[in-house]
């Protein structure tokens, strides 16, 4: 079971991450009304707004009809595969792959002495 899964089956309220990304920096303070700001990024100029899962569309209707808006988007956090044995597969093959690259760096090495 996934840990996605296993969350489903609490009590816990569901949450969604949304991305806003803002005109001004200093807009952001205007956000906390529709959630929990738990990120931003003065550069970059977005903050991460938490909020109910259940009212995300709805909050991200609202928010992207204000002004100091540029964009809003909903976090594709839910669709990460968590299980472990994905994981682990993915780890699997990642180090293959990089002993290849290993094995072909080592070989060309050789030729050149």
């Amino acid at each position: 079971m996934s840990i996605n899964q296993e969350i489903e089956n609490t009590h816990l309220i569901k949450r969604v991450a949304l991305i806003v990304y803002l005109k001004s920096v200093s807009d952001q303070y205007k956000l906390r009304h529709y959630g929990d700001i738990v990120y931003f990024s003065k550069k970059m100029k977005y903050c991460v707004l938490y909020v109910n899962r259940k009212e995300a569309e709805e909050v991200k209707k609202e928010i992207s009809q204000l002004d100091f808006i540029k964009h809003v988007e909903i976090s594709a956090e839910e669709n990460v595969n968590l299980d472990s044995k994905y994981i682990e597969s993915q780890i699997t093959t990642m180090a293959k792959e990089a002993e290849e690259k290993l094995q072909l760096e080592q070989e060309k090495n050789e030729d050149q002495i």
